[in-house]
């Protein structure tokens, strides 16, 4: 009989155990935690280095995602690739690219879809085999409102030249595209010293070509970079050969990049999205997705700039969100952007 009560109570332990056991299991798997990473162009300068901040505030704001940053030391497609398809091997949830080389990542993008992963871009508008592509605004109204200011500074006639950090970057294009056609429109006073520079994103090489380009074309009056490496690259140009007042930098950079050009005067204007945002906007898209929720024109995304998001379809059929997320930086504000302590805010 005690043999009997013994095995009883064991019993009632066990199935105890395992009733509690399982729910709490089930309770475990019940909480969805989605993997979104976002792989950048590049890691190691400052315009990723605060995308990643917006990633890593993503992750905070929503405790059911692990959300993060990645990159290669090197702006190659190749390595972009070898990334995403060691994402699509570990199975996270969603995978956001900032692309080098948007063709070159149609197959993988595809092989990634095809395991029931999400693939989202930014910066690339013909983009193909992605759920949405997110831009900060328009790339050709960003390209006309750049060649408007350098223009003005210009006198509106002489010598200029775009550089773009890849021949194949879309957006670098598209913003050179916009800058040509409201030259033509507005400017026939404007010539191209010759066709759009690649500089492969690297300042070094943004410096060197500026140099051959003052020698080869005395008149030039501004260098206009779509790759955060150009104004300082050019800048620095600029000053050692003593062309500050005659001749500038414009484009696309940051104010901790780019502040003391501005202050010396060898760059006048730059303009930017602040990256932290775009990354965040792009990680909550994804979220979204992942949750079921459909994108609508109009929504508010979270973000200053996102807030009436714009959807339209590219030549491919995939959507693009675009915002109304543009800054524009030179010696009158610069102080705006500026900390107490004389860091620089972004």
């Amino acid at each position: 009989m005690r043999k009997l009560l013994t095995t009883l109570l064991l019993a009632l332990v066990v199935v105890s155990f395992v009733f509690s056991g399982g729910a709490g299991e089930k309770q475990q798997a019940g909480k969805e935690k989605f993997e979104i990473v976002m792989v950048v162009k590049l890691e190691g300068v400052a315009w990723f280095d605060d995308m990643r901040l917006g990633i890593e505030a993503f992750d905070k704001d929503f405790p059911d995602v692990k959300a993060y940053q990645i990159g290669a030391d090197t702006a190659d497609p190749a390595a972009q690739v070898a990334l995403i398809e060691d994402l699509i091997a570990k199975g996270v949830d969603a995978i956001l690219v900032v692309p080098n080389d948007p063709e070159s990542l149609v197959p993988v993008f595809k092989k990634a879809n095809d395991a029931g992963i999400l693939t989202f871009t930014h910066e690339a508008s013909n983009q193909k085999q992605v759920s949405f592509d997110i831009e900060a605004f328009d790339n050709i109204a960003y390209g006309r409102h750049m060649m408007d200011i350098m223009a003005e500074w210009m006198g509106k006639e002489g010598l200029w030249q775009p550089f773009v950090g890849h021949l194949t970057s879309p957006t670098h294009n598209e913003w050179v595209d916009g800058e040509i056609a409201q030259a033509k429109d507005k400017y026939p006073n404007l010539s191209m010293a010759t066709d759009r520079i690649e500089e492969k994103e690297n300042q070094q090489i943004a410096y060197e070509k500026t140099l051959e380009l003052i020698k080869s074309y005395p008149g030039l009056k501004a260098v206009m970079g779509s790759a955060m490496s150009t104004v300082p690259g050019a800048a620095q140009a600029i000053e050692e050969k003593g062309l500050i007042g005659k001749m500038a930098a414009f484009g696309t950079c940051l104010p901790s990049v780019a502040g003391d050009y501005l202050k010396s005067g060898a760059a006048k204007s730059i303009h930017f999205w602040v990256p932290a945002d775009a990354g965040y906007v792009t990680a909550y898209v994804a979220y979204l997705m992942l949750k079921g929720e459909d994108i609508k024109e109009g929504m508010d995304l979270k973000r200053p700039g996102y807030g009436k998001i714009i959807i339209k379809k590219n030549k491919a059929g995939v959507p693009i969100i675009y915002g109304q997320a543009w800054a524009d930086v030179n010696i009158d504000n610069l102080d705006e952007w500026i900390n107490s302590d004389g860091s620089y805010k972004l």
